[in-house]
């Protein structure tokens, strides 16, 4: 019998990024309002939570969040000043901050004895080496990163490389993931079954139309080996 191949997405699907979410939601604040923007802890919150909800930024992560917030409180001209004075520090502090969930250590060996793993994400090998650390690395026999294929999430041809690489029918795929848009919408356009993680800050996305409607959702990892049960 074939095995299933699951795919997983990276970042807050299976590396924890809430410590780095904080850092980052604490020194942007701080900074539109050392260069004048005087908003207060609750709009910030409203617009940034603006900006994911309804998909205003695409595949390059909270770094966009920093241009797009400038551009709706500072005057024109501010968005690649601030940009600039923060990314090295963001980059820099996200290695620190980022971790596995704590239930991905036990869960992937678990898996990788039922199903075939593996791995298409947007993040960077930073990001992948976190599976290195913990010699999980060894379990994925696919791993599809952005920066490798030349492609990012949401576009099919990052899929189409993961899938063809795994020798395995569509319809014997599923994609784990926690954006609708990029991680839910193009898997099921291409005929995966998916499955949606909500321990992200996409949590507060709303499916737009069928297409970004998974066929399951979870709380946590620790739900996944029950639901793959159940489609696989």
């Amino acid at each position: 019998m074939v095995r299933p191949f699951v795919f997983f997405d990276l970042g807050q699907t299976l590396i924890d990024e809430w410590n780095y979410v904080t850092y980052f939601d604490k020194l942007l604040f701080q900074t539109l309002n050392d260069y004048g923007a005087r908003i207060d802890q609750r709009n910030y919150y409203t617009l940034r939570n603006d900006l994911v909800r309804n998909r205003k930024f695409g595949s390059s992560g909270f770094l966009e969040i920093i241009s797009l917030m400038v551009g709706l409180i500072l005057p024109k001209g501010y968005d690649s000043l601030i940009f600039d004075v923060l990314k090295t520090d963001l980059l820099e502090n996200k290695r620190k901050l980022v971790k596995l969930f704590s239930q991905v250590n036990y869960l992937i060996p678990l898996l990788s004895k039922k199903y075939s793993l593996g791995i298409i994400s947007n993040n960077s090998s930073g990001s992948a080496n976190l599976l290195l650390k913990y010699d999980l690395d060894k379990h994925f026999k696919i791993v599809c990163l952005a920066e490798d294929i030349g492609f990012k999430k949401p576009d099919h041809k990052i899929f189409q490389k993961a899938l063809v690489d795994s020798n395995s029918s569509i319809d014997n795929c599923i994609m784990v993931g926690d954006r609708l848009d990029i991680d839910i919408l193009p898997a099921n356009e291409l005929g995966m079954k998916t499955i949606r993680t909500l321990d992200s800050l996409y949590k507060i996305q709303e499916p737009l139309n069928r297409k970004e409607t998974p066929l399951f959702t979870i709380n946590s990892l620790s739900e996944l080996p029950e639901v793959l049960s159940r489609i696989s």
